[in-house]
């Protein structure tokens, strides 16, 4: 059961100024929500669409660069620990016949990994 933390009172400015700039979206990727979602963010951009062209997309997109911005460093920490027990992974595997794998040649798979 989900335990619903106390939301941080923030004015209508700081929302506006946070959420609802006018953003250009040029390099689109297609984002999958539900649709609960999706209703509740239309509502959203019906209210500053107007005074702040706000539009769906650009609305999604300052939701998610906020989140990556408030927690990024707790992201990357979580990314790191991954790779590292990737590593080790890879290293007790017979993708690689020695037993020990080059860091560097290892860094490199990964790095492909995330760029595709």
């Amino acid at each position: 059961m989900k335990t619903k933390k106390k939301q941080k009172q923030v004015s209508v400015e700081e929302y506006i100024e946070t959420f609802c700039q006018e953003k250009r979206v040029r390099e689109r990727y297609a984002v999958y929500v539900s649709e609960k979602t999706h209703r509740r963010l239309k509502g959203v951009v019906r209210i500053f669409a107007g005074k702040h062209h706000t539009t769906t997309s650009s609305l999604a997109d300052s939701i998610f660069t906020h989140h990556f911005e408030t927690y990024g460093e707790l992201l990357n920490e979580e990314q790191n620990r991954f790779d590292q027990e990737f590593l080790e992974w890879l290293k007790g595997t017979k993708w690689h016949e020695s037993d020990d794998i080059e860091t560097e040649e290892a860094d490199s798979i990964i790095r492909d990994e995330q760029a595709e």
